[in-house]
This record gives C-alpha cells, sequence and structure tokens, in this order.
C-alpha cells in the first residue's frame, strides 16, 4: 500500500510542478487548463496522503481516482479536439519547449484491425487496474474487539 501512495504522490508532484511551470504560456486558455490539471493533481496528492496516513476518507478517493483512469477510449476525433488542442493553447507559438509525456502507459487495448490507421480503440489502464485490486482488499476499519494483551510470563 505504501507503494501506491509514493507513486500516486510522485505522479502528483510531477503533475503540479509541469502544470505550474506551463502557467506561463502566452495562448488564451491556457492557464485555464493548467489551472484544472493543478487542481486534478493535488486532489490525486491529498488522496495519497490520506491513504499513507490511513485515512479511511484517503482510501476512498483513491480508490475512486484509479476507478476513473481504468478505462481507455480513444478516437482520432476525440484525440484531436481534446488532446491536440489542448497542446495547441498551451505550446502554440510559444517558446515553451517541454515534449513527452509523463503519466501511465500501462494499456491493454483492443483495435479493429491490424493497421496503425485506426479509428477507434477501446482498452483498460493495466497499472490502475492492479492498484485498484490491492486497495479493494484494504481495510482500514477499526476492529470491533482490542486486540488481545499480551501474557506475562510465568
Amino acid at each position: 500500500m505504501r507503494a501506491i501512495c509514493v507513486t500516486l504522490g510522485a505522479g502528483a508532484v510531477i503533475g503540479i510542478m509541469l502544470g505550474i511551470m506551463a502557467m506561463g504560456a502566452p495562448q488564451l486558455g491556457a492557464r485555464l487548463i493548467c489551472a484544472m490539471a493543478v487542481l486534478m493533481y493535488l486532489t490525486i496528492g491529498a488522496a495519497a496522503v490520506g491513504l499513507w496516513f490511513g485515512e479511511d476518507l484517503g482510501l476512498q478517493w483513491t480508490r475512486l481516482l484509479l476507478l476513473a483512469q481504468i478505462p481507455v477510449i480513444q478516437s482520432t476525433g476525440f484525440t484531436y479536439v481534446f488532446y491536440t488542442g489542448a497542446i495547441g493553447l498551451l505550446y502554440g507559438g510559444s517558446e515553451f519547449g517541454l515534449r513527452g509525456l509523463l503519466g501511465s502507459s500501462f494499456m491493454l487495448a483492443i483495435r479493429p484491425g491490424a493497421t496503425s490507421e485506426v479509428h477507434f480503440i477501446i482498452g483498460a489502464n493495466v497499472l490502475a487496474i492492479a492498484m485498484l485490486g490491492v486497495l479493494l482488499r484494504v481495510d482500514l476499519m477499526p476492529s470491533p474487539q482490542p486486540p488481545p494483551l499480551p501474557r506475562a510470563c510465568e
């Protein structure tokens, strides 16, 4: 469970840092997109911290956030409108040259046809499924009976 907290916490810190760095982009809408990303990563970080300290609310939020990351649905139009449009708002015409994607790319995808020119992909984030599987077995609720007292040596 601690490894999940560290993984989510590190991802949240990196996401917050990149979001804050990209807020300086001069394009219209860039600050709004970056602010939404920073808020999302703050939520992930808060859930990871709550889980680290054994809070039930942290466990519930972490489960919910991992559940939201499981489905992977891509289409050419969806990718263009949301990803390419957002990147264009953030980096179009600026001197800011950040390249690459940070995030979980552990994905199992099913697509029609075997060519690279597919128009629709349905998949699942395997890493999120594995983490959620571990967290579904975790029970932070206190037991109704106190632990037994140690016996005195005779």
